[in-house]
């Protein structure tokens, strides 16, 4: 699998492209290019992904753009920790959650065994992104022809090249704007400092995360040449090196980049910003689904209307028209001795994939049978209706988790329903019940 991990920030984009394979992973290119404009960005970008076909593309967000808090949990399981961190987080914001996007890493120096016994605790770093820069960022990409699969903050790659990298004591990894501290071989914080105002930059950022970490840090290592960095460095007393770290030998232009590409611990495109290849996919079924359907209804009037002109003699000029519309409506077919046949079969196998949506239910026929589920005595007021394929997924509030229990045995009746999950509840500041629900719609037989 190829891998491109790309690194954008202010005036300078970079990139490194990695070979995933089996046993060990390969750097087969890397590079770094300054720019001015977002016009000049969007000519690099689209010059270097004709490379990129076919990639998965992990792109960065610099990370002062990213909010963050260290929340503590009794366990380190992904989705555990997705579910419980919003309900941690919502009280102490400033901001509304539908305004943002959350994700978290787990940190490795964030585990204590408690006594003698076996029981840990979990160190994660809360995340947070407002939905506006990620959709700034995306619609750049976007523009220059890029759908990236990941999107992460730019510390992230840090995180990967440090469990490439060996180190002893209280370390400092550093590269442009971006920190990872590591004490005995464990990240134990990720910081990025923006470098402007009295408390942002350098000096306080490290001073802040020594303060933080109760530890003095000993030494840096220095993956970006920066004269002005070290020179801070050197002046708080850390001892500095300068590190270039590789991969199979091989060493990247950007190491940040390098970092990005082998980075699977965090992704902020999810929610109403989730990867779409599958979404696209299921469209252009879809358009198939509707071209072989009216190309087989033409072809079998054409079949119908000329059988007496095929009895003379001119069966061999429209059989090649037929398979010429044939290729048209499935080009990636091959041969085929009865077209028309091939194309009722695809139609009929179509209509199965896509479930009661494929035998003409639609969205408002779901609605209705949703609507008319809610018992009349109890009152609900519905905030998303959200139809994809088979599920259904719906969001509300009610009086009381009794009402909640009524609506999902009221809507289990249904004709068009197989299966009704409700996914949470949750008493709202308005002593209202927040809920929500994923319903399974019955597949046609």
């Amino acid at each position: 699998m190829k891998i491109v991990g790309l690194k954008i920030e202010k005036g300078l984009v970079a990139a490194s492209i990695v070979q995933k394979g089996f046993r060990q992973n390969e750097l087969t290119g890397s590079f770094s290019q300054p720019f001015a404009t977002d016009a000049e960005l969007v000519e690099i970008l689209k010059d270097k992904s004709r490379e990129w076909a076919g990639a998965k593309i992990v792109s960065s967000i610099p990370g002062q753009l990213f909010s963050q808090r260290p929340v503590s949990f009794p366990f380190a399981d992904r989705k555990r920790v997705e579910k419980a961190l919003p309900f941690e987080l919502e009280d102490g914001l400033p901001f509304p959650l539908e305004d943002i996007v959350i994700d978290h890493l787990v940190l490795d120096g964030g585990q204590s065994a408690k006594g003698a016994g076996v029981s840990k605790e979990a160190s994660v770093l809360a995340l947070m992104l407002p939905k506006t820069v990620l959709k700034q960022h995306l619609d750049l990409l976007a523009s220059a022809g890029i759908d990236p699969q990941f999107i992460v903050p730019s510390y992230a790659g840090l995180y990967s090249l440090s469990e490439m990298m060996k180190s002893e004591g209280c370390t400092l990894l550093a590269c442009g704007r971006d920190l990872c501290l590591r004490s005995n071989g464990a990240v134990k914080a990720l910081r990025s400092f923006s470098g402007t105002g009295p408390t942002a930059g350098l000096r306080h950022t490290v001073q802040s995360l020594e303060t933080e970490q109760k530890e003095r840090v000993e030494k840096a290592s220095l993956l970006c040449a920066d004269d002005v960095t070290q020179g801070e460095l050197t002046a708080l007393g850390i001892a500095v090196e300068q590190i270039t770290p590789e991969l199979g030998g091989k060493k990247a232009v950007d190491p940040v980049s390098l970092g990005l590409a082998l980075s699977e611990q965090v992704n902020f495109r999810k929610g109403e910003f989730s990867y779409r290849l599958a979404d696209e996919g299921a469209h252009r079924r879809k358009r198939t689904l509707i071209i072989a359907g009216a190309a087989a209804a033409v072809l079998f009037a054409a079949n119908l209307g000329v059988k007496y002109y095929l009895i003379q003699t001119s069966y061999g000029k429209l059989d090649q028209e037929i398979r010429a519309i044939y290729h048209q409506a499935v080009p990636d077919a091959k041969n085929a001795a009865d077209p028309v046949r091939m194309l009722k079969s695809s139609l009929d196998e179509a209509r199965k994939k896509f479930g009661v949506l494929g035998t003409g239910t639609s969205a408002l026929d779901v609605m209705k049978a949703v609507t008319d589920g809610v018992p009349k005595e109890v009152r609900v007021a519905f905030q998303e209706f959200n139809l994809e394929g088979d599920r259904l997924k719906l969001q509300g509030e009610a009086a009381s988790f009794e009402s909640v229990d009524k609506i999902k045995a009221e809507l289990l009746k249904s004709e068009l329903f197989s299966e009704v999950t409700v996914l949470d509840t949750r008493m709202g500041a308005d002593n209202k019940v927040k809920f929500r629900l994923d319903i399974k719609l019955k597949q046609a037989a």
